[in-house]
């Protein structure tokens, strides 16, 4: 056993999931498919000894609350046994975006920990294997795995629900915009919360049959490299999670007014030929779909909206990896 570091990248889904068959297992009611954002991620170091009385985990410098400790020591708790020890340890985790804001540093944070952890316990481990992992620890995390344009798959069981990457036209140099609106801070409703309410929404089983008509109209404009397509797919999905959200009970509104007005301003954008495209996770702050060519002038157009707080441009990252700077 030595300490590893491993650095993973969010994602943001395009065909996106809302809701689980498995509450235990984290099995989404749905496929799905994300696209991984090099501009955002984060690094964590583990270290398993026998000198540790108990698992010691910090995030940017701070203690985790006692929640937060007891999902991570039980995601360790997989790692402990796969590799058949019980030695606790150290994690240190930081990350370069804020967390709980619907920026999905869940999916980074475990993909990152399952990687690091496994390494550190010395196991061998396929891409496959740490993405049922990762799975377990936050759903959207098995995507931070694998990296790329990836389709995490719904399965039957733990070992049929993983993320794989898929391919993608060459030449579209995809760029996404993360767009922070108003106050950065903790969104009140989070995703946990809300996936649980989704079937109190009358519309949670066409919404879940439509996810998957979805994934095939999002290959299909992917094979015949059809860019407007693609957009449209995204789109949908965007106002498909936010309808599950709204009409659940109680509803959940995660929009602001910035949100719609990024809408609205994109919608304004491609009557010009410029076709770039709006998704919204659990939380008010935009992903803009686009390619570079167009990154100029969507960044300006956007940043004259009105409580638009700060934009972050990402490239596709690819998968989680080890890296050398450990964080202690």
């Amino acid at each position: 056993m030595s300490k590893t570091t491993a650095k993973a990248f969010s994602n943001i889904a395009l065909v996106k999931y809302w809701g689980k068959g498995d509450e235990k297992l984290r099995l989404p009611v749905n496929s799905s498919v994300a696209v991984g954002l090099d501009g955002i991620f984060t690094i964590t170091t583990v270290e398993f000894s026998e000198s540790y009385a108990q698992d010691e985990v910090e995030i940017d410098g701070e203690q985790f609350n006692d929640s937060e400790k007891t999902r991570v020591s039980q995601h360790l708790d997989l790692i402990r046994q796969r590799a058949g020890m019980n030695h606790r340890a150290k994690v240190v985790t930081k990350n370069n975006f804020p967390k709980a804001v619907g920026a999905a540093s869940s999916a980074s944070g475990f993909a990152a920990l399952t990687v690091a952890a496994a390494a550190a316990a010395d196991l061998k481990l396929s891409e496959k294997e740490l993405s049922v992992i990762a799975r377990q620890g936050s759903g959207s995390a098995t995507r931070s795995v694998a990296g790329g344009l990836s389709v995490w798959h719904k399965g039957s069981d733990s070992e049929t629900s993983f993320a794989e990457r898929i391919e993608y036209p060459s030449e579209w140099d995809i760029r996404v915009l993360l767009v922070f609106v108003g106050e950065v801070k903790a969104k009140k409703i989070s995703s946990s919360v809300g996936m649980n309410l989704a079937s109190t929404s009358p519309y949670f089983k066409t919404a879940v049959d439509e996810a998957q008509q979805n994934i095939e109209r999002l290959r299909q404009a992917l094979s015949q490299k059809n860019w407007s397509g693609l957009g449209k797919v995204i789109e949908d999905e965007c106002y498909r999670l936010h309808m599950l959200c709204q009409t659940s009970t109680p509803n959940i509104l995660y929009w602001e007014g910035a949100t719609v007005d990024i809408f609205q301003k994109l919608q304004q954008l491609r009557l010009q030929g410029i076709e770039a495209f709006f998704t919204v996770d659990a939380g008010p702050h935009v992903h803009v779909v686009c390619q570079q060519r167009d990154v100029a002038k969507v960044k300006s157009e956007i940043e004259s909206i009105e409580n638009v707080n700060s934009i972050v441009e990402c490239g596709i990252a690819g998968p989680a990896i080890i890296i050398s700077e450990d964080l202690f």
